[in-house]
């Protein structure tokens, strides 16, 4: 079996060797291979992870986390690896923690394993209490969306089994952390929260991602509709067109009531323009949901096309 350590990169040169230097050249019994996608550094990121024996791929520009990301598992997938862990190219996860994330993977216990901050409460870091409300926030949107407790929707040391490498999928270019979770959580992938002890703050510099809250907020609220709508087309506009269409039925046949009764639809005009305009806005969000069903059938085939693929040259590579 093979390992792949993959770390994203923007201008981490003071800390990006010794990050390196730490990883173990092997895992449970697999050999390790280091990854540094270089997300458009301006710095001499790129050159120090490659002397410091890592491949590199070089984006040219700044394409966000989420492309660095989808670089990674593409790598993963096109060089046949078996599990492929992801960790931060800044210091605050340690790379002497690997093997316990990995082993559970590699073991074939699990499909999927993330670090987790908060799920032991003498793990907390020290952080600033805005974030430490925020993640709380997002893990129990997340939780929501995946239909399983989550702890830490945003820590980015993880690691993934065969199956995740096969089936998992990113579309935001901004971030991955919660879409992927809330991805492999519906696909019905073993997934394992691990306690780990992590660095609250960069020691060097400010994060690239959480630097302005309000941005992080709406752009990953953004990822995780797009993601759970994708996997629930009908639940997210299904079920809110069904309801208005219902409201609207009800106020228009309380108007032709009222009218065949007495007469007139005053002091009701309301009630029936606003029952067609209720229909009206149901139809159209049900015809929103069946496009978005052709849509998220399509992914599917593609996914599926994708893990057959990558099965294939896993295959091919082990003979």
């Amino acid at each position: 079996m093979k390992t792949l350590v993959a770390i994203p990169a923007l201008n981490e040169e003071v800390t990006i060797e010794t990050v390196i230097s730490a990883i173990p050249h092997k895992l449970n019994g697999t050999e390790v291979k280091v990854l540094v996608v270089d997300d458009g550094s301006t710095d001499s990121t790129a050159e120090l992870a490659r002397a410091a024996g890592a491949d590199v791929i070089s984006h040219g520009c700044n394409m966000g986390l989420g492309t660095a990301f989808r670089t990674m598992l593409s790598y993963a997938r096109e060089n046949g690896f078996d599990v492929m862990a992801t960790m931060d190219a800044d210091g605050q996860f340690n790379p002497k923690d690997l093997p316990h994330l990995t082993k559970p993977v590699i073991d074939g216990n699990v499909d999927f394993v993330t670090a987790s901050r908060f799920k032991d409460t003498s793990l907390v870091p020290n952080m600033p209490e805005i974030k430490k409300w925020g993640n709380k926030r997002v893990a129990k949107l997340v939780s929501n969306l995946a239909k399983t407790k989550i702890h830490d929707a945003t820590c980015g040391f993880r690691v993934y089994g065969p199956r995740a490498i096969e089936r998992v999928a990113c579309f935001s270019r901004f971030t991955y952390t919660q879409e992927v979770l809330i991805d492999v959580a519906r696909k019905g992938l073993r997934i394992k929260e691990i306690p780990t002890k992590i660095r609250g703050e960069r020691e060097f510099g400010k994060s690239r991602i959480a630097s302005n809250l309000w941005r992080y907020a709406h752009l990953s609220a953004e990822a995780m509709y797009s993601v759970a709508h994708g996997h629930s087309p009908w639940r997210f506009y299904g079920t809110p067109a069904f309801t208005l269409i219902g409201l609207g039925i009800v106020l228009d046949l309380f108007t032709l009531a009222w009218w065949f009764f007495m007469g007139r639809i005053t002091p009701f005009t309301a009630f029936g323009i606003g029952g067609l305009f209720l229909i009206t806005f149901g139809i159209l969000l049900i015809l929103f949901a069946s496009i978005a069903d052709i849509s998220s059938a399509n992914r599917k085939m593609l996914e599926e096309i994708t893990a057959m693929e990558t099965r294939r040259i896993r295959e091919k590579n082990r003979n």
